[in-house]
C-alpha cells in the first residue's frame, strides 16, 4: 500500500502552480486515509488470497470467488482445503467457473481508477511542458502525485489506459521525465511495448525524453545515469513481454487445435450414432435433420467440417424456390394482360 507518511503541503509563491488544484499533498494522516478509502474495490471484488482487485475471478467448490491464478496456484502447491473456510474440496481445479458478475464489477473499478491515473499523468506532462516554456520557473511539489499514483496502482488501476494522442500513463511520465513515478508503473506490469499515436513505444518515447533533456537546462531533472539504468529496464521488460506474448499466442494455438480435435471427434461420433439406425435426437444427428440450423460464430471459428444442410432440406427448398417461380410469372402476366387491355 501507498506510504502513509504524513505530508506537509510546500509554501507557494507566484512563480509556483496551483498545488491547490493539481494533486495536493495531504496534510494529514486522516486525510491520506480518507482518500484510500475512496479509492479502495469492495470486498467482494478482492480475491481472499492475493488480497487484491480480481481480473479473472473464478467460482470454487466452497462457493467463494477468487483470481483463477492465485487459487491454481494454491491447489498446486498441495493444499486441499478451502482458503476461505478450511474445509476440504473434492474437486480443485476442474470445477473452477468463471464469475462474471464479479468480473464484470471489477473491471468498472478497474476502468475508474484508471481514468484518475490518466488525467493525473496528463496533468504532470502539462505542467512539464510549463517547466519548458518558462525555463523552470514553474514547480509544484511532486510528493502529492506520488502518494496519488502509488495509491492507485496499489487498488488495481489499469496502467494501461489510453488517453489523447494514444499516450498511456506511462508515457506521459517518460515524456515529463518523471522516472520515479514511471518506475511504480513499472512494478505494476505497465506496458513497455504499447505504441502511441506518434508510433512510438516507450522506450523511443525514453530516448526522445533524453536527447530533449540535453537541449535545455530546467533543474532536478534525472542524471545520464538515471537515465541509462531505466532504458535499461525498459528493454529488459520489453524481452520479457514478447517472451510472454509468444508464450500466450502458443498455448492459444495449442488449445484451439485440441478443441478443433474434439469438435472433429464429437462430429464423427454423432453422424455415427445417426447411421447406425438408432435415435438421432442427441448431439449433431438432431442438428443436421433440423430446419434452419446454422453454425455458430464459435463453430465457424473452431470447428474444421460444419456439416452441411441435409439433401431433405436441399429439396424442400428447391421445392420452394420453384412454386414461388410460378406464382411471380402468373402475376406478371396478369398485370401485363392488364395493361394490354385496358
Amino acid at each position: 500500500m501507498a506510504s502513509k507518511t504524513k505530508q506537509k503541503s510546500g509554501t507557494s509563491s507566484d512563480n509556483t502552480s496551483s498545488n491547490e488544484v493539481f494533486c495536493p499533498p495531504f496534510p494529514t494522516e486522516e486525510a491520506l486515509d480518507a482518500y484510500l478509502s475512496s479509492i479502495a474495490a469492495p470486498r467482494e471484488l478482492i480475491c481472499p488470497i492475493t488480497q487484491e482487485l480480481m481480473k479473472d475471478p473464478v467460482v470454487a467448490e466452497d462457493g467463494h470467488t477468487y483470481e483463477r491464478s492465485s487459487l491454481i496456484t494454491w491447489f498446486n502447491m498441495g493444499r486441499t482445503r478451502s482458503p476461505v473456510t478450511n474445509s476440504f474440496l473434492t474437486s480443485t481445479t476442474d470445477a473452477l467457473l468463471p464469475n462474471l458478475a464479479v468480473g464484470s464489477m471489477a473491471n468498472v473499478h478497474r476502468e475508474k481508477l484508471a481514468k484518475e491515473l490518466l488525467a493525473i499523468c496528463q496533468g504532470v506532462h502539462k505542467r512539464q511542458q510549463q517547466r519548458q516554456q518558462y525555463k523552470g520557473s514553474v514547480g509544484y511539489d511532486i510528493s502529492g502525485v506520488s502518494v496519488r499514483v502509488e495509491g492507485l496502482l496499489d487498488a488495481g488501476a489499469d496502467p494501461n489506459d489510453r488517453g489523447e494522442a494514444g499516450n498511456t500513463p506511462l508515457h506521459l511520465l517518460i515524456q515529463s521525465r518523471e522516472i520515479q513515478l514511471a518506475n511504480h508503473l513499472l512494478n505494476h506490469d505497465a506496458n513497455v511495448t504499447i505504441v502511441n499515436d506518434a508510433g512510438l513505444n516507450c522506450i523511443a518515447t525514453a530516448e526522445q525524453a533524453l536527447s530533449q533533456q540535453q537541449k535545455d537546462t530546467l533543474i532536478n531533472n534525472p542524471t545520464m545515469e538515471e537515465w541509462n539504468d531505466f532504458v535499461q529496464e525498459l528493454k529488459r521488460r520489453e524481452s520479457l513481454e514478447k517472451a510472454r506474448s509468444e508464450a500466450r499466442d502458443r498455448a492459444r494455438t495449442q488449445a484451439n487445435e485440441q478443441h478443433r480435435e474434439r469438435q472433429r471427434t464429437l462430429a464423427a461420433n454423432a453422424r455415427s450414432d445417426g447411421g447406425d439406425g438408432g435415435s438421432t435426437q442427441g448431439g449433431l444427428g438432431r442438428l443436421e435433420d433440423g430446419c434452419g440450423y446454422f453454425p455458430s460464430l464459435a463453430a465457424l471459428q473452431f470447428q474444421a467440417s460444419i456439416p452441411g444442410p441435409s439433401p431433405s432440406l436441399a429439396e424442400y427448398e428447391n421445392k420452394e424456390k420453384e412454386r414461388m417461380n410460378r406464382i411471380l410469372k402468373s402475376i406478371g402476366f396478369i398485370v401485363l394482360a392488364f395493361f394490354l387491355f385496358t
